[in-house]
């Protein structure tokens, strides 16, 4: 204890430092960005799928297709699989434009576009405030009248809240027995044009209101079309009505695509467009999830900075080179806790990453079986009196010979794994080689069997934690942990204790005296 507590303050600032930051970048990805800890950890998405059906003369056609960047409670991310057209996506505003442009073939054509609804609670239309709504303008003074007249019957005292004013407000909308409602809406009005007048008449109540179309998210639900409903917004938020009963709407999966004015679809050199939508819900894994946490908070040096915008190859081998700091902090407790003698600092470590290449049993037996013969070769070439880089060279030139030969015998028996001893690392091996026969010749054969059986055994638990999918996903996704990694190589560094080895060599020293001494 006392050993603990006399070390450098420097150090306890240092470590402290390096795990505070990284806890708080996790805490940010973990908490604000909702990244996951494990790779098997799914996320339940809504795929929704846009089918646009037109009649063409043939010729340039140009559609759009219009959605909002942003939706209560989730991220939109769009992928058109319309061959025959060339496909593009823009914001403009608040909105994202999905454009085909193309010559079709007269008669009908279907282009289709995919949307991934990808949960995000801190995204959502809120509001604080709204303006307030301009005074309507009636076509006549019939109208104008018709629509106090309403207004008087909704509101007779004009300070009813906005909750009971607007369902009782279309509930007289519906009455087509009423004169006034007549008079504003044309038989069978329905739909927009209704919705429409209702915007007119709350602004006469100075509540601001909007249309909205949208889907309700249900599963495998085919074909629906845009349902339109009236949004008022009152106590600093949007409250959500059907048109059609009158009463407030919450909680019942539906998806706001359109606000405002501009059209979701809209199609050049064709006619009869028809928009259909199905839902359905999938699930998508947490290392695709986390490709796109940097578009979803709209900052796109996240990606660079975590590594998801680097092709899938490239992330690969990141994700094994994000290991070796903690195939690192092995070697380093086996050397400074265990007290074991490694051939290098961080041969094991190396021969790991040439055993994550050839697989575990191939690697064994290729390794064995090039160190016994680079040895053999070695020291025979020691005789003849060769300078060290001609050494070094031949042993090279044999140990390409044999990985020739054990790939070509590995294929002729059908042994599969052993056809991967060619990405064997050629350095590596014959580092080892001329380490091992250095070792020999200056400390004898039995240090030198020992290090390297060392060596190996050390290379085995390293293999283990480099070629874990969980510990690849989890450090490539939360490189901060490297911190903490350096954090305990830090206290490792300053341990002056017994090491396990020397344990029984030194216990003499460590036991209380006997009596008899």
């Amino acid at each position: 204890m006392g050993r603990i507590l006399s070390i450098d303050r420097r150090i306890w600032f240092l470590v402290g430092a390096l795990v505070l930051i990284a806890a708080g970048i996790m805490f940010v990805k973990i908490y604000f960005l909702k990244f996951t800890l494990l790779p098997s950890a799914e996320q339940e998405v809504w795929l929704l799928e846009c089918r646009v059906r037109f009649e063409t003369p043939g010729g340039p056609v140009k559609a759009q297709i219009s959605m909002p960047d942003e939706l209560p409670g989730y991220f939109l991310t769009g992928l058109s699989t319309t061959p025959g057209f060339s496909f593009d996506t823009r914001e403009k505003g608040n909105r994202l434009i999905a454009e085909w442009t193309g010559n079709a073939d007269a008669g009908t054509q279907t282009i289709l576009y995919q949307m991934r609804l990808i949960p995000d609670p801190y995204s959502g239309i809120f509001a604080d405030s709204m303006d307030l709504p301009k005074h309507p303008v009636w076509d006549n003074g019939v109208a104008a009248n018709s629509a106090m007249a309403l207004l008087r019957k909704a509101d007779p005292t004009g300070t009813t809240a906005p909750e009971v004013l607007v369902p009782a407000l279309l509930k007289l909308l519906h009455d087509r027995n009423s004169a006034e409602v007549r008079t504003l809406l044309p038989e069978n009005s329905t739909g927009m044009p209704f919705i429409r007048v209702a915007e007119k008449l709350l602004a006469m109540r100075d509540l601001p209101s909007r249309p909205v179309e949208g889907i309700y998210l249900v599963d495998r639900r085919r074909r629906q079309q845009l349902t339109p409903q009236l949004e008022v917004f009152y106590d600093k938020l949007f409250h959500r009505y059907d048109p059609v009963t009158g009463k407030l709407l919450k909680g019942d999966g539906f998806m706001p695509l359109r606000t405002g004015n501009e059209p979701i679809l809209h199609i050049e050199g064709a006619k009869n467009p028809k928009l259909y939508i199905s839902v359905l819900k999938t699930s998508i894994s947490a290392a695709n999830l986390n490709r796109l946490r940097g578009d979803i908070i709209r900052h796109s040096w996240l990606l660079d900075v975590f590594g998801f915008n680097l092709p899938l190859e490239e992330q690969n081998m990141f994700k094994q080179f994000s290991m070796l700091p903690l195939a690192i902090l092995v070697i380093v407790a086996v050397r400074n806790l265990i007290g074991a003698q490694t051939m290098g600092t961080f041969m094991p470590v190396l021969i790991a990453l040439a055993f994550l290449n050839t697989g575990l049993v191939a690697g064994l037996i290729s390794f064995a079986l090039i160190m016994t013969v680079g040895l053999l070769a070695r020291s025979y070439l020691t005789r003849l009196n060769l300078l060290m880089v001609p050494r070094i060279s031949a042993v090279v030139i044999l140990v390409i010979i044999l990985m020739k030969m054990i790939s070509v015998m590995a294929y002729t028996f059908g042994f599969g794994p052993g056809q991967t001893v060619t990405f064997f690392p050629l350095i590596i091996i014959a580092w080892t080689i001329e380490r091992a026969s250095m070792i020999w010749d200056e400390d004898g054969a039995r240090t030198a069997l020992r290090q390297l059986v060392v060596s190996l055994l050390a290379s085995l638990p390293c293999y283990w934690l480099m070629g874990s999918q969980t510990l690849q996903y989890f450090f490539f996704s939360f490189p901060e942990m490297n911190l903490i990694v350096l954090a305990v190589i830090l206290l490792i560094g300053v341990y002056t204790g017994y090491r396990l080895s020397e344990l029984k060599r030194f216990q003499p020293l460590v036991m209380p005296c006997s009596d008899k001494f």
